[in-house]
């Protein structure tokens, strides 16, 4: 049976965040964390793009394999706290229900769009994304104090545009069967959102779900 990766970046009123905070409060707080541990984030930035050839290994890896082991590395660092799904179905249920300014929805069968952007995107400029891999939960002051980096990591000149849509693509085609799928709005859409929540005083949130 296929699955279906779905990332969903929305706008959410401050008086949600607290509330998902206040009931869901382990969830919420892995909710976009990074790693604590030095090795875990060693092992995740050696899965972007490696420089190198690997022990036992007589040549460099396949692209497919590199897409595949960072596809498994962006997976470890997610939440994955017990009651992730029960906080995560409020927040969508909260959250505007058709795409819009205030929402960013892409699905993908048998892919997953969030991670298809930041290895396109490159290891630097994936740092500078709010919260990880694409999931966040920010209150109205948070979507303000991170927009600047969001801005310099998705607003990209014409050669950097084209280059990252050629690696989303070339992605695509390798682990998703959606390989028309619109990238220009998988670049374009969540700092849509972002500016939109940062417009109107709102937070916003970052989900990535299978189906």
């Amino acid at each position: 049976m296929s699955v279906m990766g779905v990332w969903v970046v929305g706008v959410v009123a401050d008086d949600v965040v607290e509330e998902a905070r206040r009931r869901f409060p382990d969830a919420a707080g892995a909710h976009g964390t990074w790693p604590e541990s030095s090795a875990d984030m060693i092992q995740w930035r050696e899965r972007f793009e490696p420089a190198g050839l690997f022990e036992g290994m007589p040549e460099r890896p396949s692209r497919t394999g590199e897409i595949v082991r960072f596809a498994d590395a962006v997976n470890k660092v997610r939440n994955d706290e017990t009651e992730v799904d029960e906080f995560q179905d409020y927040l969508l249920q909260a959250g505007p229900q058709q795409d819009g300014e205030g929402l960013f929805c892409a699905a993908v069968p048998r892919g997953d769009g969030a991670a298809a952007l930041m290895w396109a995107l490159g290891l630097d400029t994936t740092l500078r994304l709010p919260g990880c891999c694409g999931q966040f939960l920010f209150d109205a002051a948070q979507v303000c104090a991170a927009l600047p980096a969001a801005e310099q990591a998705l607003v990209l000149h014409p050669l950097r545009r084209a280059h990252v849509a050629a690696r989303v693509r070339l992605w695509l085609d390798e682990m998703a069967d959606d390989p028309n799928h619109d990238v220009d709005e998988l670049i374009d859409g969540p700092l849509r959102v972002l500016r939109y929540a940062a417009r109107t005083g709102v937070g916003a949130v970052g989900l990535t779900l299978w189906y």
